[in-house]
């Protein structure tokens, strides 16, 4: 064996799964699992419907089954629905031309 072969490779870094997944809590995106319980206890303990548990329950499932085959589902519908619905590449008469975004240096001098 030549002698590369018989040192270890010292440049190589464990990478641990829980670092690459999304978290969950009970197989839910955390931020919806949180949102799901908060509105049960909210209609549970106002208005003392129940029942709302079980709605709530069957929810967290669905959602669970949902994250299961896709666990950027939430990221990938808010980009969807943060686009317009339509592209328009015709020019308006009421935009100001040559405008920087608000951020990005509106209004200084350069």
């Amino acid at each position: 064996m030549a002698p590369a072969q018989l040192q270890p490779d010292l440049r190589s870094t464990p990478v641990y799964r829980s670092l690459l997944e999304r978290k969950t809590i009970a197989g839910v995106e955390d931020r919806m699992a949180i949102f799901n319980a908060t509105l049960a206890l909210a209609v549970v303990m106002g208005s003392g419907l129940w029942y709302w548990l079980v709605a709530a329950a069957a929810f967290h499932l669905a959602i669970a089954r949902l994250t299961r085959h896709d666990p950027w589902l939430r990221q990938v519908y808010i980009g969807y629905a943060r686009q317009s619905d339509r592209y328009d590449p015709w020019p308006r008469t009421g935009l100001r031309q040559g405008r920087r975004p608000a951020g990005f240096g509106r209004d200084l001098l350069c």
